[in-house]
């Protein structure tokens, strides 16, 4: 995977001008690959312990392999990108000081805070995320972490959710050598993960439960998962989403025996800064999203944004053609100095 948009001998001649990205993901890369291409000095800020976000360490290796992801990287800094990996802006440094020491600044830190399952039971020992069983089983495969930081899972596993998400924790389970079940509280066609994947789950083995959601999970006497209990849905009026909204239908619980409970219904914005980017200058809205213009300028002159921490979770495809767009008005930017009023 290429994110670079030239050869080094095509380079531009530096222009002295420096931009920092705030995220390694797709989108970040994106633009860097257009940015160094330009001219301009590229810093990357992320906080995990090598760049690529959830290219590297969130889709499994089956789905997506990461040679390729590796070596448009390796390519990136050849050609001059410099990366800050371990640091989380927002807690180890400051997003100001960023802002300040840089000419232009990209904020593409994506939705790593996930919804919660609002149930009794919730805090149970099995009850995980879907990002941080992802996550911690590709910083073990990477080697910068232990067996023993792993989320272990148990022999019966009831995922959460009908994203792309859910389909690679279930995917990732069953390649365990365990029974994984996903329920999904709409129906098989309204469900957001490509319908390829929700294919290749199936032919893998992955059981559905359509119509369904939790409302509580259910404890050993050691405080261990043992069962979650759900209720039957049905589809009403569309909601914010144009979808039918899931209503539950009253005396319809059932159980399901399991010993670990994966959820993954849903990830939100997590931008640079605390509850608001008022301090910063920086608008979002009622749901956390950085607001911007189409070409990714945010409320703060010089600061721009892209990827899911703008749109909220979409697709890899989606963030990298964000990437290179936004990399494009930034460049105009440095070159010519203006900012829409």
């Amino acid at each position: 995977m290429r994110f670079v948009i030239c050869k080094k001998e095509e380079k531009a001649p530096s222009t002295g001008k420096k931009v920092a990205i705030i995220g390694a993901g797709p989108g970040g890369l994106a633009a860097a690959g257009v940015l160094i291409c330009k001219g301009h000095e590229v810093v990357i800020y992320d906080m995990l312990p090598e760049p690529g976000g959830l290219l590297i360490f969130g889709i499994p290796a089956f789905r997506m392999p990461k040679d390729a992801i590796k070596r448009g990287i390796k390519e990136l800094e050849e050609m001059g990108v410099k990366f800050i990996c371990n640091t989380k802006v927002g807690k180890d440094i400051d997003l100001e000081n960023i802002i300040k020491q840089h000419d232009a600044v990209i904020i593409a830190t994506g939705a790593w805070r996930e919804r919660e399952l609002k149930v009794p039971g919730n805090d149970l020992e099995g009850v995980y995320s879907v990002l941080d069983f992802l996550v911690k089983r590709a910083l073990h495969r990477e080697g910068y972490i232990s067996a023993d930081e792993v989320p272990k899972i148990g022999k019966k596993v009831v995922v959460i959710g009908g994203g792309n998400s859910a389909m690679d924790c279930a995917r990732a389970a069953k390649r365990m050598g365990v029974d994984v079940t996903v329920v999904y509280r709409r129906t098989k066609e309204y469900m957001p993960a490509f319908k390829s994947e929700v294919e290749h789950a199936e032919k893998e083995g992955v059981k559905f439960i359509f119509l369904a959601t939790p409302v509580r999970v259910i404890g050993d006497e050691k405080g261990r998962v043992k069962a979650i209990e759900c209720i039957r849905m049905k589809l009403g009026e569309p909601d914010a989403s144009g979808r039918p909204r899931p209503e539950p239908i009253p005396g319809t619980e059932f159980t399901i025996e399991c010993d670990t409970v994966i959820t993954a219904i849903g990830e939100i914005p997590t931008p640079p800064f605390e509850q608001d980017g008022e301090k910063y200058g920086i608008a979002v809205d009622s749901r956390g999203r950085i607001i911007t213009d189409d070409f990714g300028r945010t409320s703060r002159k010089g600061v721009f944004a892209l990827g899911d921490v703008v749109t909220g979770p979409k697709d890899i495809g989606s963030a990298i053609s964000m990437g290179k767009k936004v990399a494009n008005a930034v460049d105009e930017y440095l070159r010519t100095g203006e900012w829409p009023k």
